[in-house]
């Protein structure tokens, strides 16, 4: 892999965020010895996303930056981030999303922290909640559900979250070559699903690899007023817990689980159902009782507990697969792992 770094921004109808995302690309300060590119994937967009990206690219004429556009018909963001892996030239890729906005040292230390140790194949950032103003005042105290803080889970818990993530191309290759299958499905346009970004460190850390967090790594994470909803939070309360539930294929491999994974996944889908029948009936008591519209805490719990069952009455069948196929993976790569320890488990 070419030493560098390719700024990779995935968009669907991005027009209204692409002016400030790009200028702040355009604001980096990077040493003259590091190469690096920045690569649009314009992800099936209705709107003048490629019409404004070329429109913002050319108030910059003194910089001489690599800029490309790359489309990717197929919609979902999986499908434009593995469009811009195969376009990106450079090893080190920082996924941008078109509403983070990059302090000026990110690409320099992202850089140097990759180069530090060839172990590290994830790093993820420190994203800061900025709001469109006047925000609203029904989301106070819900900032954390918009990518903000530092991700201090990461060291113990082996992920982070996309938006801002520097990732090593060449494990991403490999796995590919491996023939790694997904098993959560990212965000499109009326779906708020995802779970990929959160994959891809689970596979890399099981094949040995280091995934870390860095608080210097500073972005905005811009969130426009539409998203600015109770709604908005509650929907996407439930796409989590689905994302949660496919993602245990990995989970049974980190935490060793001793049961046979199939009689966890049954029991489990048993479980999620009895607790959902108590909410509801709690719920429906609470409301008769009380004449009061449910909190948003009860909202973004029988949520979570929907996407919780929903997942599992969906997917048994593929979490199962899934999780033989990941072992089957693991054992044919054979690679050696000095941070994870690898057992096969009772299928």
């Amino acid at each position: 892999m070419i030493p560098g770094v390719s700024v990779l921004i995935c968009t669907y109808n991005g027009a209204e965020r692409l002016s400030e995302t790009i200028r702040y690309l355009f604001l980096q300060e990077v040493s003259s010895d590091i190469p690096w590119e920045i690569v649009l994937v314009n992800n099936a967009s209705t709107d003048n996303t490629v019409e404004t990206a070329k429109y913002e690219i050319s108030k910059y004429p003194d910089k001489a930056l690599n800029f490309r556009i790359v489309e990717q018909l197929i919609p979902g963001k999986i499908n434009a981030v593995k469009k811009g892996f195969c376009e990106a030239r450079f090893e080190f890729i920082i996924l941008c999303d078109d509403d983070n906005w990059l302090y000026p040292s990110y690409i320099q230390l992202a850089n140097e922290i990759m180069l530090s140790d060839n172990l590290i194949a994830v790093i993820g950032g420190f994203g800061i909640y900025e709001p469109e103003k006047p925000s609203l005042k029904e989301i106070e105290g819900f900032e954390r559900y918009y990518v903000n803080g530092p991700q201090e889970w990461a060291s113990t818990q082996h992920w982070v979250y996309g938006a801002g993530a520097v990732y090593r191309k060449s494990v991403f290759i490999d796995l590919i070559n491996n023939e790694w299958q997904l098993i959560t499905t990212s965000r499109t346009s009326n779906k708020l699903n995802g779970g990929e970004d959160v994959e891809f460190c689970f596979i890399a850390y099981l094949k040995g690899h280091k995934i870390i967090a860095d608080n210097r790594l500073k972005f905005l994470h811009f969130v426009p007023l539409k998203r600015q909803k109770v709604a908005y939070i509650i929907n996407l309360n439930f796409w989590q817990s689905y994302s949660n539930v496919l993602l245990n294929s990995y989970f049974a491999i980190l935490y060793k689980y001793e049961q046979p994974f199939k009689t966890i996944i049954n029991k489990w889908l048993l479980t999620s159902f009895i607790v959902l029948i108590k909410q509801l009936a709690f719920l429906g008591i609470y409301k008769i009782k009380t004449f009061n519209r449910l909190t948003i805490k009860q909202k973004i719990d029988f949520q979570s507990s929907f996407g919780t069952f929903c997942a599992l009455i969906n997917n048994r069948k593929k979490i199962i697969d899934h999780h033989k196929h990941i072992i089957k993976l693991l054992i044919d790569i054979q690679k050696p792992m000095d941070n994870a320890s690898f057992t096969p488990l009772k299928k």
